[in-house]
């Protein structure tokens, strides 16, 4: 089997003590990721990660989105686990956008205990399967975000509403990676939609709407952001795996070969690489149309205007991609820089700077523990 390593382990320099820290983990579609840090004076200090590929587990390259049987990557998890010298005893573990379903909804405005039921009973309307079978969470917007209706009461007063962002997850979701991750070893700390985690590690104080991009293997996330609140969220069904199978077909190379192009290239403007450019453009332009309808039909219902992009995920690592985006979109984009948000021995900051976009999710996961 090939060596699925992507050996980013830290345990030669910091020596995490027994239970002393927190993890997140990513189970994504390509790869498994794990992040560990611990709280030092108010500090979120990086202890150990790393990833692993999960296409030889499934008799696949490096780098390919798989599917293998659940023995599979339990498998994966534990090697993983293993080689990153991991010490902590709970995760907090990412659930997929593709395996819930996220939207806003608007209720009368109340107080108290009664919200919860009012918003479980509204859920019905929404949710396109049985309550019962799913886990539901929310987020109510705060305060000062609360619209009024345009109706007139009888004592003259308007209406209020409030809006609310609300999550449902299948409870066999739930139930599949739970046992996943209690066979590898672990406790799962609790469960969260992989979008909050990688907007908690992407994002700063914003005060006005930000977009972030998710560039991951087998697809393209979006996430609009308010005042720290996700608005919006979209998903494009192709991603930076869709780039390196459309170079292996066009240029009758093997996956591996045309991952290292993609790697090498990227979208380079010398005139040797035009070729492969030239195959790449096309899935990038469906991809970046895509994220402009999204930001253009947030910004037209809701008369605000997303201040810039922000872009994350493996694909985001590929060369030029920015500058590709910033004259596909005409707006400012800049990639993410989740270890910013932590404290780490100097003289790895080019790596994490280059790793840090594929790791957003599992160190989003960490921060939440933390705080």
């Amino acid at each position: 089997m090939e060596f699925p390593f992507k050996d980013f382990s830290l345990k030669k320099l910091f020596g995490p003590k027994e239970g002393a820290g927190v993890l997140g983990l990513d189970i994504g579609s390509s790869s498994i990721k794990v992040i560990q840090l611990r709280k030092d004076k108010e500090r979120a200090v990086l202890e150990t990660y790393g990833e692993i590929a999960i296409g030889p587990y499934a008799g696949m390259e490096v780098g390919r989105a798989a599917k293998p049987a659940d023995e599979k990557i339990i498998e994966a998890l534990k090697d993983l686990l293993r080689e990153a010298n991991v010490k902590a005893k709970e995760a907090a573990v990412a659930v997929p956008l593709r395996s819930s379903f996220v939207t806003v909804i608007s209720i009368p405005f109340i107080e108290g205990k009664d919200v919860a039921e009012m918003i479980k009973l509204e859920a019905r309307r929404y949710v396109p399967v049985p309550i019962s079978e799913v886990v539901l969470d929310w987020w109510i917007f705060p305060e000062d975000k609360i619209s009024e209706n345009a109706d007139v009461q009888p004592d003259g007063a308007k209406k209020k509403f409030s809006k609310v962002l609300l999550v449902a997850i299948h409870k066999d979701v739930i139930s599949q990676y739970r046992d996943i991750v209690t066979k590898a070893g672990l406790a799962v700390d609790s469960f969260e939609l992989e979008s909050f985690s990688m907007l908690r590690s992407s994002i700063r104080r914003e005060t006005a709407p930000v977009a972030v991009i998710d560039f991951g293997a087998s697809s393209t996330k979006i996430a609009i952001v308010d005042f720290g609140i996700m608005k919006s969220s979209y998903a494009v069904g192709k991603g930076a795996q869709d780039l390196t199978l459309a170079l292996s077909s066009s240029l009758g190379v093997d996956f591996r070969r045309a991952e290292d192009m993609k790697r090498e290239i990227g979208l380079s403007d010398l005139p040797e690489h035009k070729e492969v450019v030239s195959v790449m453009e096309p899935i990038l332009e469906y991809i970046f149309s895509e994220i402009g309808s999204v930001i253009k039909d947030y910004q037209r219902k809701n008369a605000q205007v997303v201040s810039r992009i922000i872009i994350t995920g493996g694909g985001s690592l590929l060369k030029g991609i920015t500058g590709f985006a910033v004259k596909r979109l005409s707006m400012e984009v800049s990639p993410a820089d989740p270890f910013s948000k932590t404290e780490y021995p100097a003289f790895l900051e080019k790596v994490l700077k280059g790793a840090g976009p594929n790791f957003s999710i599992a160190l989003g996961l960490a921060l939440k523990k933390l705080q």
